[in-house]
């Protein structure tokens, strides 16, 4: 069909399919990789910060720390400036715009 050359143009395409396909493979195996490498380095670190806590073997906060995250969070969030309980309601002028006029000429019927 008008001077396609079909051969290359499969062969173009399949070559493209192909190293997608590959580089999709690839990337597979370097995101796998890094997992591998990041879990290793996290529990190197969390040997070492288990043997320097003193009182827990877990990262969880004690019951009274947590309260006291709480509390403080609390204090924190809930500081604000008292506002008074009155609405007020302004009632502003549309300005005269010529768009918004333009929509009562366009019907006008010439006699």
């Amino acid at each position: 069909m008008l001077a396609i050359n079909w051969g290359y143009a499969l062969l173009v395409t399949g070559m493209g399919i192909g190293t997608v396909f590959l580089l999709l493979i690839v990337l597979i195996g370097v995101i796998g990789l890094q997992s591998k490498i990041i879990n290793a380095a996290t529990n190197n670190t969390k040997t070492v910060a288990q043997t320097t806590t003193v009182g827990t073997t877990e990262m969880h906060p004690t019951p009274h720390e947590q309260a006291a995250i709480a509390m403080a969070m609390h204090l924190y969030f809930n500081a604000h400036d008292e506002e008074p309980h009155v609405i007020t309601i302004e009632e502003v002028e549309r300005r005269y715009s010529p768009w918004s006029s333009k929509i009562y000429s366009m019907r006008n019927l010439i006699k």
